[in-house]
Parts: structure tokens; C-alpha cells; sequence
């Protein structure tokens, strides 16, 4: 087994036994490619039961990834490009007020009906009842569909381009009428309408292929001939099964039960046991493990206590527990992903938080913090603890929370680790019943994380759990801090936001951006644990597609949905 992507085959050059190639290439089997071959690409999901599948894409139950197969995209970010790919809407326009979107006209639903302009205004329409980020720059009545291939949204002048690129063309066309007009007569009539009741057990989808046998085991997702795509598809679609966790999944690539998956954390150990035709590709995922603080606590609303626990941690001793080949060290705390960090500041002007244990014992003796007879840091008789709450089955994040947890019991916190389930984790970030926990620093298979207006968002303005940041930072009001100079400013998050939102000046956003980094860095919202490459895999055997070199398409969430819709992947005799 061998990496593609953006680490490079060199980066697991070594470490694997096996027949690759001397540079660390993927065996190709130099198979014959049929005009049709009589089989399907075996996948999994490792998160929703078969017979639990749905297809409501707000309710996250139930909703696999065979969406991305099911529903076409409006257009296709390209990650290492930083462009969107022209796909069903084929054209587009940013002016200054307005956006216009030119869509192709050789689309249909599952049902047959045409896939027009109107139904992209339904379904722009329909976000307003989940607070879509779009209604913040625009209003219902000013988007409109001009005729049946051309939509027309009308923003305020000075509307930041960027952000209304990423808001507008990172979608799918998962809203046919059919499933759901009459949620969108409701909100129509009412003026409002809630999404999450609307039950589709069967979709009428958009993309290349449809629904076929179901089984408990194992559901069958068949090539549709009526799609303008089919062409591209000489195999009978995707088989989809489900697999427990990842060990489960480890070991149905060893023993070549499965073809692909869209993600899938396997570090070196697992990977030694894969088949060397099997290629992983890496995608810089935007996405990784933070540390959220619950800033109404009677420790972690200190700004000193919150220091402390980032100068306790070793992240470079954390990452490598589950590989250094599949994460990215931060190199400053600045609120921003590692490539915006690199691209937007200077990170020699931003506190790294090596760890030091003598800035810990510093900052909590300042903060009023004393030892006890146990060597753990108390204040006023309450004990300085961090239970760091995890979800269960996440490895590449509760394996390195374990070693936090024993970096931060070693610099005197009462530090234990809960690893509870996916559900409870949720829930109890939802009620504030954290007083440290794991979390995503950004929102996971969102295109948009690497531009600082929705990194910064995401932790200033929290609102995945609640109406309001469940973390309970100060959103709306100035923060006093150091500005790295001798002197200090205070930032307004929200201010700062509304301010990148609406100008397109290259020199006002950069300002706006190190202001939010410099908050962010000395006042840590929270704590940027690391960053991760999605690993997506491909088997070579069976499967017949590019080199990373030769296509523009690998470095797109996700290469076994994307590749066939550019006709880049192939059936082979052998997946017969």
C-alpha cells in the first residue's frame, strides 16, 4: 500500500513491507478495462446501519456517504486549486451585488422530471427554515430564477466575493421537489417549516445512480441509464455494507472484501497489512481535534488557566500515536487552519505554546492557583480538574487525548479522560455539562474552513450545538489583550466578522484576519490539537484510474464519487 495526495508518496517512503515500487507507488495490475464489466464497487459505512439508511440530509442518522452519489453537486471544490469546479451549475458570475449561476439542461430527477432553475430557488428558499448562511447576505425575494437554466441572487454592494462563492456553489442538489414541495409549500404558507420531520426512505436523486436491492446486510445502488453521466460508469454501481469500527474496516481491505471508502483513519500499523494495490489519498481535511473550553466554569473562564493547559501540552507527542503521516501540527494558535495560517500570517509574530512546564506553574500561581498535598493545583479547596470528554470509537482522537490527559496530570491538573458515546458527547456539549472537552476546530467536509471568515466563525461564533456559542465565549463584546508589540488592543469578534463580510478590500480583510489571530492566540477560545489529512482509498486492483500527476481531480471530498462523474475510474476485468 502506497499514499497519493498531498504528504506525497515519499512521506510513508519506508515504512511498509511488500512489493511496491522502490519511490513508494501503489502496484498498478495493468488490467484490461471492459465496456462493461459485471460488477459493483464495494464500499461500507462505518457509522449508520443499512437498514437504517434515510435520506434527509439535515437529519445526520442514517445519512451515508453514498449521498455524494446519489445527489450531484451544484459545483466541485478543488482543495489544492482553492476553485470550485463548474459541474451542474456550469457557469457562474460574482459581481458586485450580484451572483449568477448558469445551469446545464440535460439533468433529471430519479422520477424523471427535469431539474430546472426553480427547484434550486426551492431549495435556497427551504435553508432559510435552518438559518442558512446565505440569509445573512441575502433575503428570499432576491433570488430568483430568470428562466429555466439561469439563477440570479441579489446581495448588498461590497458583499465579500470569497465568502459568498463558498456559500452559494458548496452544495448538492439533494432537494428534488418530489420529496420535498410540500415542506416548501409549508414554509410558503407558515413562514416556517421544520425540516427534520420530513421522512424520505426513498430518494428520488440527482445523481449518477439510484436505489436498488436492499438487504440487512448490504444495500445496492444501481447506474442510472436516463443520467447525463451514465456513460461514464462501465461497472453496475456501488454496493454498500456496513462495518463496525475501524478495525472492522482494516481488516476488509486486507482481505480485499472492500474496493474503496471516502475516509477512513488507518495509521502505519493497519496500513502494513493492506494490499499493496491498495492507494490511499490524501486530502487536506481542514479538520481535526481542538480542545473547547467551557469559558463559564469557575477555572477555565480564566484566560491564565486556559494558557496554561496549551503550555502543558505537547501536541508533536500526541500526533505521534496515531502517525505523523496522517496529521498537521499547528505551528501558531491562531484560530485558522494550518494552510490559512501559512497563507495569512506571519507566525513568528504569534506565541507557539511549546510546552513549558514552567510557564504552567507561572501562570496558575498568578491566576491565585497553590499545590496541594497531591502535588494537582487548587484554588480556594476546588481542585484545578479536566475531564476531557471524547467521543467513543474516534481513535485518531481519543488515543492522542490520552496522552494530553497524561501531559496535563504530569503538570499537576486532575486529568482524566472520558471517552462516552457519540450521542452523550454531543449532548452534554449541548447542555454546557463540560468543563474541558474534544472537539472539531472547524466544521468537518466543509470546503469553506480554510477561508478566516468561516474558521473564525466556526470559534467565535459558535453555533453547532445551540442557538447561542454552547462554549459560552464572548462573542459580541471587546476583548483586551496583547498585541504582541508591548502594547494591547481589543477585538470585537463580531465586529471583525461583520467586517470581512463586507468589503472586498484585500488590505482591510488582512487587518481584520491578524486581529481575530491575535484574540484568538492570547486569549484561546480554545486549543487547536491538530489538523488531519483525510485518507480516502481506492484498490488499484479491479479498478483502473489516473495517477494523481495526470488528473486535477483527487484533491476533492470525495475520489471514489468524484473520479467517475470525470470518467477517471474504471471496472477492470478482475472486479468481475
Amino acid at each position: 500500500m502506497a499514499i497519493t495526495g498531498a504528504a506525497g508518496a515519499a512521506a510513508l517512503a519506508g515504512c511498509f513491507g511488500g512489493d511496491d515500487d522502490s519511490d513508494g507507488e501503489t502496484v498498478n495490475p495493468d488490467q484490461e478495462v471492459p465496456d462493461h464489466a459485471d460488477a459493483y464497487f464495494r464500499t461500507a459505512d462505518g457509522e449508520h446501519q443499512i437498514t437504517d439508511f434515510q435520506y434527509n440530509p439535515h437529519i445526520w442518522g442514517g445519512f451515508s456517504h453514498i449521498q455524494f452519489a446519489l445527489f450531484d453537486e451544484w459545483a466541485q471544490y478543488l482543495i489544492d486549486q482553492d476553485e470550485y469546479y463548474p459541474h451542474f451549475v456550469e457557469d457562474w458570475e460574482f459581481e458586485d451585488g450580484l451572483a449568477r449561476l448558469h445551469l446545464r439542461d440535460d439533468y433529471t430527477w430519479g422520477n424523471g422530471d427535469d431539474i430546472t432553475a426553480e427547484d434550486l430557488v426551492m431549495q435556497l428558499h427551504l435553508g432559510e427554515a435552518l438559518d442558512d448562511d446565505l440569509f445573512e447576505f441575502t433575503d428570499p425575494d432576491d433570488i430568483q430564477a430568470v428562466d429555466e437554466t439561469t439563477i440570479e441572487i441579489e446581495f448588498d454592494e461590497g458583499t465579500n466575493r470569497d465568502i459568498l462563492r463558498h456559500i452559494v456553489l458548496d452544495r448538492s442538489l439533494d432537494h428534488p421537489p418530489a420529496d420535498w414541495g410540500d415542506a416548501y409549500e409549508e414554509l410558503q404558507d407558515e413562514g416556517e417549516v421544520n425540516m427534520f420531520d420530513v421522512d424520505i426512505d426513498e430518494p428520488t436523486p440527482s445523481g449518477p445512480v439510484e436505489l436498488g436491492d436492499v438487504g440487512e446486510q448490504e444495500a445496492q445502488f444501481d447506474i442510472r441509464e436516463d443520467h447525463p453521466l451514465s456513460d461514464n460508469y462501465n461497472w453496475n454501481g456501488y454496493q454498500i455494507g456496513y462495518r463496525s469500527g475501524n478495525e472492522a474496516f482494516h481488516q476488509s481491505f486486507a482481505s480485499q472484501e472492500l474496493h474503496g471508502i471516502h475516509s477512513l483513519f488507518a495509521g502505519p500499523g493497519a496500513q502494513g497489512q493492506f494490499p499493496n494495490t491498495l492507494e490511499q489519498i490524501q486530502i487536506p481535511g481542514g479538520f481535526g481535534m481542538g480542545i473547547v473550553f467551557n469559558h463559564d466554569h469557575e477555572h477555565y473562564g480564566d484566560r491564565e488557566v486556559r494558557q496554561a493547559v496549551a503550555y502543558a501540552i505537547d501536541t508533536e507527542e500526541s500526533i505521534l500515536t496515531v502517525g505523523a503521516d496522517t496529521k498537521l501540527e499547528f505551528p501558531v494558535q491562531s484560530g485558522l487552519t494550518v494552510p490559512a495560517t501559512e497563507e495569512w500570517l506571519d507566525v513568528d509574530e504569534y506565541e507557539s505554546y511549546d510546552q513549558d512546564l514552567d510557564m504552567v506553574e507561572e501562570l496558575l500561581q498568578e491566576a491565585g492557583f497553590e499545590r496541594n498535598g497531591d502535588d494537582v493545583w487548587e484554588r480556594d479547596g476546588s481542585v484545578l480538574a479536566a475531564e476531557l470528554q471524547g467521543p467513543q470509537g474516534w481513535g485518531d482522537w481519543i488515543t492522542p487525548l490520552s496522552t494530553i490527559v497524561d501531559q496535563l496530570n504530569q503538570a499537576g491538573f486532575e486529568a482524566t479522560l472520558n471517552s462516552v458515546d457519540q450521542g452523550v458527547w454531543s449532548e452534554n456539549l449541548t447542555n454546557g455539562d463540560f468543563n474541558v472537552a474534544a472537539y472539531g476546530h472547524t466544521e468537518g467536509g466543509n470546503a469553506a474552513m480554510n477561508y478566516p471568515f468561516f474558521s473564525f466563525s466556526w470559534k467565535f461564533e459558535n453555533r453547532d450545538h445551540t442557538g447561542d456559542g454552547f462554549f459560552n465565549y464572548p462573542e459580541d463584546e471587546e476583548i483586551t489583550v496583547p498585541d504582541g508589540d508591548g502594547g494591547e488592543i481589543s477585538v470585537n469578534p463580531r465586529e471583525e466578522l461583520n467586517t470581512i463580510a463586507n468589503t472586498n478590500d484585500e488590505s482591510t480583510i488582512q487587518e481584520s484576519v491578524e486581529r481575530l489571530a491575535r484574540l484568538f492566540n492570547e486569549d484561546l477560545p480554545m486549543f487547536l490539537a491538530q489538523e488531519k489529512y483525510e485518507q480516502s482509498f481506492i484498490d488499484r486492483d479491479g479498478w483502473e484510474f489516473p495517477r494523481e500527476e495526470d488528473s486535477q481531480h483527487f484533491q476533492a471530498f470525495w475520489p471514489l464519487y468524484w473520479l467517475p462523474k470525470q470518467d477517471e475510474l474504471k471496472a477492470t476485468v478482475a472486479a468481475e
